[in-house]
């Protein structure tokens, strides 16, 4: 493959080819280095959102969470509790309760989930660097304390330096006896906001978070439970699925174990699919540009017709000779996506510095986040070149047309 190599650039190269040619040939790289770096951008952006998102769910999620096979909620049992407990790669176990509710704060009012929580919770889930404002870091927390999510915050229009305003919450299967107070026949309990915090945007929007014991109390629900919710001495996640294995011999069937990436798998599969459906459709026009491609091939193909004869009158057969224009196409394939590579990773290196695409400023981020992956490199490098190959075969076919030039005596 050297020598058809070494003729294929010299034809490509050659300063005795036709302006027309050199033109063509420049345009069949530039728009192969155009869909390269198309392709490595979207691949790179989906990348950005996904560890952008699965920092979220890191902050959010805990790394193992437990819940009931059937139904909303289970029995705490508590012997169960101290074997999860005690195994080994386990740093802190966290019961939650969550109940659906409807919020009050003024004269605004909004659905969402109210979500009680033991002492435990600030350590699964870092509550304490997820907190954006907090009414008085001096004070304890007291058991009427809620922390509500930054998204129902703002719809509620919650103040918590207002010590008199409380956020009121009604909840199906309140216990009349423990409820404050009662208005037009509907029981609810009021709670003193004590601060905001911000984990996820679709989350923030719904939650409210109070002490776990508080809730039961008012749910008349003493013993049951949402969740558990764990966080491990080590977050990898290979460690994460060897404890999963251990927690499902230990529960048994009547109880779900999810690691962080299970617990919104549906969402992440839906941004895979979304990637690769982006990926395929640039691929296909990629196809299109590749007709460039073609001409190219051609018009040198028609061009060197004299050097082709010359050579199948020197013995070169024809698969030799097609390797040589095949390889044309091949050279020209592999020049626009080294161009297109440097064009991308200039692009990423510009994004990245000084923000060039922006997002609108409801986002929890100012720009486009953008990730680059080796593998990615490798994959756009073999579609691109599969799609260039595959092109130059057409014009390639012309070659064996060609005959042979032999001397008459």
């Amino acid at each position: 493959m050297i020598l058809p190599a070494y003729i294929a650039a010299r034809y490509i190269i050659s300063k005795k080819s036709s302006q027309v040619i050199n033109w063509i040939t420049g345009i069949s790289i530039l728009g192969i280095a155009c869909g390269t770096t198309a392709l490595i951008l979207v691949l790179s952006v989906f990348n950005g959102f996904e560890e952008l998102l699965s920092g979220m769910f890191s902050k959010h999620n805990p790394d193992i969470k437990i819940t009931a096979v059937q139904g909303r909620y289970f029995e705490e049992d508590k012997a169960l509790l101290s074997k999860i407990s005690v195994l080994d790669e386990i740093q802190f176990v966290s019961r939650t309760l969550e109940q659906t509710a409807m919020f009050q704060y003024g004269d605004n009012q909004d659905f969402g989930i109210i979500k009680g929580v033991d002492e435990s919770f600030h350590q699964v889930c870092e509550m304490d660097s997820a907190l954006i404002e907090v009414s008085d870091l001096s004070d304890k927390d007291k058991s009427d304390d809620i922390y509500i999510a930054s998204g129902m915050a703002n719809k509620l229009g919650v103040d918590i330096t207002n010590q008199i305003e409380p956020v009121r919450v009604y909840c199906p299967g309140l216990n009349l006896e423990n409820a404050d107070w009662q208005l037009s026949g509907v029981p609810y309990q009021a709670f003193e906001p004590r601060g905001v915090y911000a984990f996820r945007q679709d989350q923030d929007a719904n939650y409210m978070i109070c002490q776990l014991d508080f809730l039961r109390k008012y749910l008349s629900s003493p013993t049951e439970l949402s969740a558990y919710e764990i966080k491990l001495k080590s977050s990898n996640a290979r460690h994460s699925k060897t404890v999963v294995t251990k927690l499902n011999q230990i529960l048994g069937s009547d109880y779900i174990v999810k690691d962080r990436m299970k617990q919104d798998e549906a969402f992440l599969k839906i941004m895979k699919l979304e990637k690769w459906l982006f990926f395929t459709l640039f691929s296909l026009t990629l196809i299109l540009v590749s007709f460039t491609l073609v001409g190219t091939v051609w018009m040198i193909v028609l061009e060197k017709r004299k050097d082709v004869s010359i050579l199948k009158s020197l013995g070169l057969d024809d698969p030799y000779t097609k390797q040589i224009f095949l390889m044309v196409g091949v050279l020209v394939t592999i020049c626009g996506i080294i161009l297109g590579f440097v064009t991308s990773y200039a692009f990423y290196f510009l994004q990245k510095k000084y923000k060039l695409i922006g997002v609108p400023e409801e986002f929890i981020i100012d720009s486009y986040p953008m990730q680059m992956r080796f593998t990615d490199f490798i994959l756009v490098a073999f579609v691109v070149l599969a799609i260039g190959t595959l092109a130059t075969l057409l014009p390639v076919k012309k070659v064996g047309e060609i005959k042979a030039i032999f001397r008459e005596d």
